[in-house]
């Protein structure tokens, strides 16, 4: 089994990565003894950034079920079995998943894996590469994704999507942001798609499909039809690069650079996903298909178990 040790031999650490994280919540509430003071954590050498306690039993639950995420994620994504051996991109991959989620929710992951490097680092004296603030990579992707929701609270549609599109300033984000508008697709589905994600079918009619299977939240798989011309594109770049390259934290300036470019208010990535639904619902619509059904298509294409969800999206 995986084995961690100590820089000094002192403590060893075995079992699995989920194991590991148990472990290391020990070290990080000494057992299970909670309210250790500021003075104590001063006295042991630490200041109170790079402390390596989780003071409440409330600060634990939440960091700890954040470890548990990111550990359970980095050994299915990456065949990760020890935690020391994590590392920024790892970690990114894992936020971006996360996209979605609020504010405070982003921050409180940025936060618990500060926690987690260090525990690993302070504890054990093990060195880690977990992020760095000055670049925004690792953990401090979630804190640029906060920052990106506080900005535009208030999430919508762009009111001119392929305006938009047009004035990013690379083929790699034009081609991101039209999976996103034309398709629906999270970006962490975006990031996920592979060769093998490329499908392509005849229907009855004769007629030839193209379409690109992502995987979304709670691994639930659907395979989304897009346009020939896309389908193209997206095979270019994943068989050139094995994957659509990019870095999100780019892609998100590069939009915002656009918004105001295209005199636009600026709606995150997210927004595209919001004229999607907005466009396939109205298509639907004008081909006679009523609200109930247009509703559950649209919902079912954009990866939503609730319908409910999508309504926002349609702004009902």
């Amino acid at each position: 089994m995986p084995k961690i040790v100590s820089s000094d031999g002192s403590i060893r650490i075995s079992g699995s990565i989920i194991h590991q994280v148990k472990e290391l919540l020990n070290l990080a509430t000494n057992n299970g003894q909670f309210g250790i003071k500021v003075s104590h954590i001063y006295a042991e050498g630490y200041t109170k950034q790079d402390n390596p306690y989780c003071r409440s039993f409330k600060t634990a639950k939440e960091y700890v079920g954040v470890w548990y995420q990111l550990a359970e994620y980095v050994r299915e994504e990456f065949g990760i079995n020890k935690v020391t051996d994590i590392q920024a991109h790892h970690i990114e991959s894992f936020i971006e998943q996360k996209a979605d989620l609020s504010e405070k929710s982003l921050k409180n992951i940025s936060s618990a894996i500060g926690k987690l490097e260090n525990v690993i680092e302070q504890k054990l004296g093990i060195d880690v590469n977990f992020g760095s603030r000055e670049d925004g990579s690792g953990r401090w992707l979630a804190n640029t994704l906060a920052q990106d929701r506080a900005d535009s609270p208030e999430r919508g549609a762009y009111e001119s999507p392929k305006e938009l599109i047009d004035n990013l300033s690379s083929q790699s984000h034009q081609l991101v942001a039209q999976l996103q508008h034309e398709a629906g697709l999270r970006i962490h589905e975006v990031a996920g798609i592979r060769q093998d994600s490329l499908k392509f079918w005849t229907d009855l009619a004769g007629v030839q499909h193209y379409g690109i299977e992502v995987q979304g939240k709670g691994g639930y798989e659907r395979t989304v039809e897009v346009s020939r011309e896309l389908y193209e594109a997206v095979k270019e770049a994943v068989t050139s690069d094995g994957r659509i390259e990019f870095k999100y934290e780019d892609y998100l300036k590069d939009l915002k650079e656009a918004s105001a470019l295209t005199s636009q208010q600026y709606q995150g990535s997210h927004g595209l996903r919001y004229n999607f639904a907005q466009e396939r619902y109205d298509s639907l619509i004008s081909e006679g298909i009523g609200h109930h059904e247009a509703l559950k298509t649209v919902s079912e294409e954009m990866g939503h178990h609730r319908e409910e969800i999508t309504l926002h999206y349609l702004g009902r």
